[in-house]
């Protein structure tokens, strides 16, 4: 299939942080009402149905795996799917989903640390100063300005679940920009996410023999079909596809813009207050994000 359009990748990148924002609100609210690893299941079975649709239609067929492919499919879901989702959903049953997005938003500057080892990726001011202005206007989103209430409570199991997270989704990330090589997005976020749901259905096993399991309310039926649907399924591929054509270190710079959809769908659909400092940081993250992609800024080996 023909490469898509940078202009293209970048509308579906700001489209897919808009659809993890969401998750925070849907996950939150599922982690409360049954246990994480059978709403990880149920959100990934869910999410195979458009996947192998999709796949098989219109996304160029279900690749045929060597044996790189089959190992690094194979990491993809356990750390994207398997280990990110564990943590993920166990770590909102947990703390309030704003303060989750707060740690997530980690990941674009665990990524480069990672990339500058790995691939000997040089730094350029433009690209640091382009993600310290994100991360703070993240910083700013969530807090609201009051940089206080975020450490006012001691770090506790919550929070640790999400850096688990956060570091499986940059193992995600890195390992996705050398499997992806001779695979489509679609047959390799396919794959991945059909081994991550073949792991999550072994400790979910687990969970439906528990006395304490009641059948899941309405609303928890819909969070779920969200969350894999638009926050698997059509996320994914669209992130994928971007970490192949824009590297992972300009791709995950993007994840910084999902706290600021998660507040902005807080304030739409839980009727809270949106203050002026959500919207100054807001602007920070786009223009943060702008700047750190702009062509100076583009990350490239160290000459030897």
């Amino acid at each position: 299939m023909p490469a898509p359009p940078l202009t293209s990748i970048y509308i579906k990148l700001v489209l897919t942080t808009a659809f993890w924002g969401g998750t925070f609100i849907a996950g939150r609210y599922v982690a409360q009402q049954m246990p994480h690893f059978l709403a990880a299941s149920g959100r990934f079975l869910i999410a195979l149905i458009p996947l192998f649709l999709f796949t098989l239609t219109v996304g160029g067929g279900l690749t045929r795996l060597n044996k790189r492919q089959l190992i690094g499919t194979v990491l993809l879901g356990a750390t994207g799917v398997f280990t990110y989702n564990t943590f993920f959903l166990g770590g909102l049953g947990h703390i309030p989903a704003s303060r989750a997005a707060l740690i997530v938003a980690l990941s674009p500057i665990m990524t480069m640390f990672v990339m500058r080892f790995i691939a000997h990726e040089r730094w350029t001011w433009l690209r640091v100063v382009g993600v310290l202005l994100s991360l703070s206007g993240v910083s700013m989103v969530i807090t609201r300005g009051d940089y206080a209430s975020v450490f006012s409570g001691a770090i506790g199991r919550g929070e640790l679940y999400i850096f688990i997270a956060v570091a499986s989704w940059v193992a995600y990330t890195v390992i996705g920009r050398y499997t992806l090589a001779g695979m489509s997005a679609a047959s390799a976020t396919t794959w991945s996410t059909l081994w991550g749901t073949l792991m999550l259905l072994v400790p979910a096993s687990a969970d439906l023999r528990s006395p304490e399991l009641t059948w899941p309310d309405a609303w928890s039926w819909v969070a779920m079909a969200y969350l894999g649907v638009f926050g698997t399924a059509v996320a994914f591929f669209w992130y994928n596809q971007a970490v192949a054509a824009i590297g992972p270190a300009r791709a995950t710079l993007f994840t910084n813009l999902v706290p600021v959809f998660a507040v902005v769908l807080s304030v739409v659909l839980l009727d809270e207050r949106l203050v002026l400092a959500s919207l100054i940081g807001g602007a920070m993250v786009i223009a943060g994000v702008i700047l750190a992609n702009r062509p100076g800024a583009v990350l490239r080996p160290d000459a030897d």
